[in-house]
């Protein structure tokens, strides 16, 4: 006997609604008999859809000419966003009329450009089998996920076309809240069936293969960085998709410390970019309307950049542009390790303490380093550019300093400026929810292009040296190993959630890095082993996740530029008796004596930790002596095992070397050095630190701050 359930519909989309009100409200011509709105256990996405032919006819069309029908009848778990037929109407016309009107134009003048949209007839069955499976695929994702389990701005799955669907919210005409997925509302939320949840959407989501400079150059709002990245010849390195040479997405690997259980390679091989870029808006506030406007303010900016041709790496308005732009692809809630969750095994907010600072450091497309952070301990409040009243601790920032000299100096919080070219800082990060709402100052937003995300930023974003040293990296400069290699995050590696993937079943998502996945890594040995572990809330590490090296380790990795200066290099680890023994290398340069990897800060006399409770100054004293011997404690922004990292005696840095740096490629190489091994030994590494000298001498800086 079949039994009956209601599905539930998202309280933050509104009550209990049924679809046939929806469809009346939206003015669409499908209506469902309200008896439909049940349930019954048994029922396929397929088969739901079937018995709602009348509103999903047309998607199940493209879904069995996309051959993903049989998908959607199979056993799994999959997340359908189902439009509708005047969806999908709508969808047909508005695509056709943009590819004839391109073209029409293309024809009349020879110069523009034809937009290709994969549709070139209104009709359904006009429709390519390509274009189907695209759009098909664009719509369903390899996982469950119910409205209640979104939260952020992505679902943090990717769709079968290997692309996250951005999430965002508004309220309607009755001040309900709405969901839109990549711009398409949500108007039935939540109809759970055996292999998954459909979701009814108001319009297609838009399968657009266009890369980031195509979707820049689309937004209006964006005309004269658009120009920029087109005159420099930047737009030619922005196009990179996917590395079809890669064919190991479908291997395996046995973990040889641990030959119970087979660790997966990468799925895949693709590239993606970053770029901030300033609207208009922003140009034309400081007097700047055209191309040649802005290379007079860059050569002002970058005096030594004297190349005439836009087109060379020392030309002014080349060097501007280029430091907009990275190497990977970062959603606006992956810029930091913020309210991030992987699975059931790691929260963000579980590893950090609420009120630290998430920052993160990234080298641009100009070969100079970039700071990312969320400041939640700074809790100053200003009105924004667009007129709202903010506080710096809700906020993502560029090139962010909290110089007291520099901030009482400013016209307001949220601009800020310093050095004698009066180059902006804390330079904010545009939240992409925001910007979607305004649909007059920004219309037809998109944050996601085919190969990258695309971010708008309220300040001109200049790297001055003399501002960089003095303002904004004169500090811990503490770099996750993960962070290293663009790969990690352009193919959801790291924070990856587990699902779409085969992994043990050992409650953690660990991925094996071939030699050749990344040119910021390399294996000095051809059996040594690489393997990143997702976040766990269980372990000490930093930012939660761990790369481990295996076998005969001898592994390097090519370091973020930091500018011109003498540092002070330290190396983050945990201690415990499964590690190996490290020499440990800069450039090739051995940098002291060998270090026991396999002890604990506690068991090693070498080291000399004391716990802070057991010293009459809070450890002040111990801290010297540990220094002295070349180690730190860990830091206080994070846990370890349910206690601060500093407490915990197994986190350990290291002092590597100090040295002057030039700006240019450095590379570390650890090498396992422990006779006795026999290929068990593992290589665990969590960050690296560049610290100024400068800074550490500097006695104005507290004990809180140096401890961090």
């Amino acid at each position: 006997m079949k039994t009956k359930r209601f599905s539930q519909i998202r309280k933050t989309i509104g009550s209990t609604i049924l679809v046939a009100a929806l469809m009346m409200l939206f003015g669409c011509r499908e209506e469902i008999d309200t008896s439909n709105r049940y349930t019954f256990v048994g029922n396929t996405v397929a088969s739901f859809l079937e018995e709602h032919e009348d509103l999903y006819g047309d998607f199940i069309y493209i879904l069995k000419r996309g051959e993903k029908w049989n998908l959607m009848k199979a056993y799994g778990t999959y997340t359908c966003f189902a439009p509708t037929n005047d969806a999908i109407e709508r969808y047909l016309k508005e695509q056709d009329s943009i590819y004839w009107d391109s073209k029409a134009r293309h024809d009349a003048d020879g110069k523009t450009k034809i937009k290709w949209t994969g549709i070139t007839s209104p009709k359904l069955e006009d429709m390519s089998d390509s274009m189907c499976t695209i759009v098909a695929q664009t719509h369903i994702l390899p996982a469950t996920y119910l409205t209640t389990e979104m939260e952020g701005d992505i679902v943090p799955t990717m769709n079968l076309n290997d692309r996250y669907l951005t999430m965002t919210y508004g309220v309607d005409s009755l001040l309900k809240s709405i969901l839109y997925i990549n711009g398409a509302q949500v108007i039935a939320a939540d109809e759970e069936v055996e292999n998954g949840v459909v979701h009814t959407l108001s319009a297609v989501m838009n399968p657009s293969s266009e890369t980031v400079p195509t979707i820049i150059e689309n937004m209006k709002f964006l005309s004269i960085f658009s120009e920029a990245l087109d005159v420099t010849g930047l737009t030619d390195k922005l196009q990179a998709y996917k590395d079809y040479s890669y064919t190991d997405g479908d291997k395996v690997t046995v973990n040889i410390y641990n030959d119970r259980f087979n660790v997966p390679y990468p799925p895949s091989r693709y590239y993606g970019f970053t770029a901030f870029v300033e609207p208009d808006s922003v140009y034309q506030a400081a007097g700047i309307y055209s191309i040649d406007d802005l290379y007079k303010q860059c050569k002002i900016w970058y005096p030594n950049a004297t190349d005439p041709d836009f087109k060379s790496e020392n030309n002014a308005l080349h060097k501007f542009i280029s430091y907009h732009l990275l190497d990977r692809k970062l959603l606006y809630s992956r810029l930091t390790c913020y309210k991030i969750t992987c699975g059931g095994y790691f929260n963000s907010e579980s590893v950090f303490l609420t009120r630290a600072d998430r920052y993160d450091y990234f080298e641009t497309m100009q070969g100079t380093l970039l700071k990312v952070i969320r400041p939640l301990s700074n809790a100053t409040r200003g009105i924004c550019d667009d007129g709202v009243e903010r506080s710096y601790n809700q906020c993502i920032f560029l090139n962010y300093t909290n110089d007291p000299d520099v901030l009482s100096a400013s016209t307001g919080a949220f601009n800020v400026t310093c050095g004698p070219r009066n180059v902006p800082v804390n330079i904010r990060v545009m939240d992409p929810s925001v910007v979607s709402s305004d649909k007059v100052k920004y219309p037809n937003f998109l944050q996601e292009a085919l190969n990258g995300s695309i971010h708008l930023i309220d300040h001109f974003l200049v790297y001055d040296e003399d501002v960089m040293s003095g303002f904004v990296l004169n500090g811990i400069i503490r770099i996750d190993f993960s962070s290293i290699a663009p790969e990690y995050t352009n193919n959801n590696i790291r924070w990856s959630d587990g699902k779409g993937i085969t992994f043990a079943d050992r409650g953690d998502y660990e991925f094996y890095i071939p030699g050749t996945y990344s040119d910021r890594i390399k294996y000095n040995h051809d059996k040594a082993r690489l393997y990143y572990l997702s976040p766990h809330n269980s372990w000490t590490n930093y930012m939660g996740d761990e790369c481990m090296c295996i076998g005969p380790i001898d592994i390097s990795y090519r370091l973020p530029h930091v500018p011109p200066g003498t540092y002070e290099m330290r190396f983050g680890y945990q201690g415990i008796p499964q590690r190996g023994i490290s020499q440990f290398y800069f450039d090739d340069e051995i940098t002291g004596i060998p270090v026991d990897l396999r002890l604990s800060a506690r068991e090693n006399p070498r080291v000399g930790w004391v716990s802070d409770a057991q010293t009459d100054d809070n450890g002040v004293v111990n801290d010297k002596q540990m220094k002295n011997r070349g180690f730190l404690k860990g830091s206080t922004q994070y846990n370890a095992y349910g206690h601060l990292a500093r407490h915990e005696p197994t986190v350990i840095r290291v002092v590597l070397t100090t040295k002057y740096l030039d700006g240019g490629d450095h590379w570390f190489r650890a090498k396992n050095v422990n006779e006795s091994d026999d290929g068990l030994d593992q290589f665990m590494h969590d960050y690296i630190e560049f610290v100024p000298v400068g800074w550490l001498r500097n006695e104005n800086i507290s004990l809180e701050e140096k401890r961090k």
